[in-house]
């Protein structure tokens, strides 16, 4: 009975210290914080994976005066979702630094191709239904210009103290289960000094917690918004972490969470 629990132990540590390892290869991956922040000053990403490694990643690349910034939620959390997470990573950064897409619309009908054909999803037989959802931004610093394109997950945006949801189309990138019969829709907004942008991963409004235990849901997330947007990004980014803390109290964390603010 001992040699099994040893046996048991030694498996168990040589499983944590592979998915270990492989946290600091997804975190490689991870855009850095100071070429955001010298991009866009007053913006924040508040990243909480629900396991050591995750599912969801925040995107970034910066050319001349576009800025394009994703946050990405793959299927699942945990070692399946960071695997996804780097065939999207790599894709988003082929479409946009290679082949200079700048479209938001047509990134995602190439990363949705590019999903597609790297799953072999456009197989009958294929073996993998995953895919992810995203929210997607090329913003432009000097017009204040966005151009947003999503799978799934809308875009919040702040204008004049007013709210404004834009929904993202109602299918997946990649999952092969839909085979995305139009393309993906691209809705420009143009903002002013003051106006902002929120976009998040589905973890953020997903938590259970609350008094009944139930979900936070996107109502509770958009007064959010309108009632943290006055706030400077950092102190933001802490009230939005302290609320969804709140919220979660005692449950066990869903989701990974991703939830990227952006001021103008």
């Amino acid at each position: 009975r001992k040699l099994i629990e040893l046996d048991i132990q030694h498996k168990n540590k040589k499983i944590n210290d592979s998915i270990n390892y492989a946290r600091r290869i997804q975190n490689a991956i991870l855009p850095d914080s100071n070429a955001i922040i010298n991009a866009l000053p007053d913006s924040f990403i508040l990243y909480k994976p629900r396991d050591v490694v995750s599912g969801d990643f925040p995107w970034f690349v910066q050319q001349g005066d576009n800025i394009f910034i994703a946050a990405v939620d793959c299927t699942g959390h945990g070692v399946p979702g960071a695997l996804l997470s780097l065939i999207g990573y790599f894709l988003l950064n082929d479409i946009v630094k290679s082949r200079n897409i700048i479209d938001p619309g047509k990134i995602l009908d190439l990363l949705d191709e590019g999903v597609t054909q790297t799953l072999r999803q456009d197989h009958n037989d294929a073996a993998t239904k995953d895919g992810m959802d995203i929210a997607l931004c090329r913003i432009n610093t000097k017009t204040k210009t966005v151009e947003y394109a999503g799978a799934h997950r809308p875009l919040h945006v702040m204008k004049s103290g007013i709210m404004e949801e834009i929904k993202g189309n109602k299918f997946p990138v990649g999952g092969g289960l839909y085979k995305n019969q139009t393309s993906f829709t691209t809705t420009k907004v143009v903002l002013k000094a003051g106006d902002g942008i929120y976009f998040s991963s589905d973890g953020f409004p997903d938590q259970f917690g609350g008094p009944d235990g139930r979900k936070l849901g996107s109502k509770k997330m958009r007064e959010l918004v309108e009632e943290l947007h006055p706030m400077p990004a950092v102190e933001a980014e802490q009230a939005f972490n302290h609320a969804w803390e709140s919220w979660r109290g005692e449950h066990r964390q869903t989701d990974d969470v991703l939830l990227i603010g952006i001021k103008f």
